[in-house]
Parts: C-alpha cells; sequence; structure tokens
C-alpha cells in the first residue's frame, strides 16, 4: 500500500469520526484527509492510484447520498483504486444511500471492497442516536476496519452485496433552514464553514434559503447556540420520527 485516504462529507463531523474509527485499523499508516464538506468543497480534484486504500463517507439524507456530497465525488477518480464505502445514518435506516455510494464510486472507478452503514447522531434531531458513535460503536468499527484488512490482505477485492436498489427512493426533505435567535453576535464562523456558501459573510444572521441543504452544520459549530431547528418543524419531526429512531440501531459490515 502507497497511501491512505480519508475522504467524507461531514457537516457536523460525525462520519468524519466514523471514517476514522474503521481507518485506525491501519495504524502506523500514513494518511491524507480530504474534506468534502468544506467550503465549497475545498481541494477535491484527485486520481488515486491501483495501489492506494480509500475510506469514503458520506450521511444518509433521507435514505440518499446528499446531492452536495456526489457532485464532489464527481471530482474523484480511481484507477481501480480499493476503497470502503461508509454511510452513517441518524438511528433510522440507511435505505439506498450504501448502493448509491457504492455505484457512483464504482463509475468513478473504485474498486469497492467493503462497506460499512453506521449509526450517528441525527444531525437535525440529536435525541435520535444521541452521542453516536459513542465507544462501544467506536470498537465495534475498529474490529470492521481489522475484518477489513484481513480481507484486501488475502488478495480478494470482490465487491460486497449491499442493501438498496434502483429506482432509489424519491428525494425529499431539506428545506429546514435554520433559525437564528438574539444570540448571535454576528461573528461570522458559520458563514465561513457553510459547506454551500448560504450564510452571508456580512451578515451572518442571514441564510440564503435556497442554497440551504440543511445539514446544520451552522447549529454545530455556532459558539453561542444561536441557531436552531424552528421549533414547529423539529415539533413535526419528533412526532413523525419518534417511533422510527426509537432504540438503539446496530452498525453493519459488508464484506
Amino acid at each position: 500500500m502507497k497511501g491512505m485516504h480519508e475522504i467524507y462529507f461531514s457537516p457536523c463531523g460525525t462520519t468524519k469520526k466514523a471514517v476514522g474509527e474503521i481507518s485506525a485499523a491501519w495504524a502506523g499508516e500514513e494518511k491524507r484527509e480530504w474534506d468534502l464538506s468544506a467550503p465549497e468543497g475545498g481541494d477535491t480534484q484527485a486520481e488515486f492510484l491501483p495501489e492506494e486504500l480509500c475510506i469514503i463517507g458520506v450521511p444518509s439524507y433521507g435514505g440518499r447520498v446528499p446531492l452536495t456530497a456526489l457532485e464532489r465525488l464527481a471530482e474523484l477518480k480511481g484507477r481501480n483504486t480499493p476503497a470502503i464505502a461508509v454511510v452513517t445514518f441518524g438511528n433510522r435506516a440507511f435505505d439506498d444511500t450504501l448502493a448509491e455510494l457504492c455505484k457512483a464510486l464504482t463509475e468513478r472507478r473504485f474498486q469497492v471492497v467493503a462497506a460499512v452503514a453506521a449509526v450517528a447522531e441525527h444531525s437535525i434531531m440529536p435525541q435520535f442516536g444521541t452521542g453516536r458513535p459513542d465507544p462501544q460503536d467506536c470498537a465495534e468499527l475498529l474490529e470492521f476496519g481489522k475484518r477489513i484488512r484481513e480481507k484486501i490482505a488475502s488478495g480478494n477485492l470482490c465487491c460486497p452485496q449491499v442493501p438498496g436498489k434502483e429506482p432509489y427512493l424519491e428525494r425529499h426533505g431539506g428545506g429546514i433552514v435554520p433559525a437564528v435567535s438574539d444570540a448571535c453576535q454576528g461573528c461570522g464562523q458559520c458563514a465561513a464553514e457553510c459547506p454551500v456558501g448560504a450564510i452571508s459573510k456580512e451578515e451572518p444572521w442571514k441564510t440564503e434559503s435556497s442554497l440551504c441543504i440543511s445539514c446544520m452544520r451552522c447549529i454545530h459549530i455556532c459558539p453561542r447556540k444561536a441557531r436552531k431547528v424552528p421549533e414547529s418543524v423539529a415539533a413535526a419531526l419528533t412526532e413523525r420520527l419518534g417511533k422510527l429512531c426509537a432504540g438503539r440501531k446496530e452498525n453493519s459490515l459488508y464484506l
């Protein structure tokens, strides 16, 4: 192996964490991180060699890969490069997300050798999956990584079967623009870190709703907790998702 890459679209940091826990199975290897959720995608144009390994993670938004993540993944190109597909989901289900991610990577000439679905704290309703990936998850994801490493070392690079199929679920959700309270002091951190530039740098209490992808990074990083999901929306989502997100959902490994 000539290099490892941790590649993730992770506005709230949980997908990055899951990718990192799997990557820890390759302790001692030099690794490079690629943050596809950086403002405007960061520097994501790259081509990867057959001797490299990429661990590529995205969150599930309504059972699909976020469109912004797909667009930024399209800037990456493999050369039959081994890849581990990782999807995080907010303690409900990941539906077609893993199948869609595997297809997108295959089309970019990555060789998907394993796939992982990992539970994470729900980005919009954090009372679901609170604190996940937690220590129990992290230990399990590390073990998943070790099992994947063994598979690769054996020379078995076959693509696993994963749940989901075309036609994928119709895209829905989104459209949830965080509200701003009087606690906002206009520091501009949210504007500086918004993945799609939806927040005004001059007036950071203003959000362009047509650009917002409801990723909730601005809520997650606000130092004064001045942003939140509108109360009426939160109440409706709690009622709709309560039963679906109840209990502790499990992580899954596909080899």
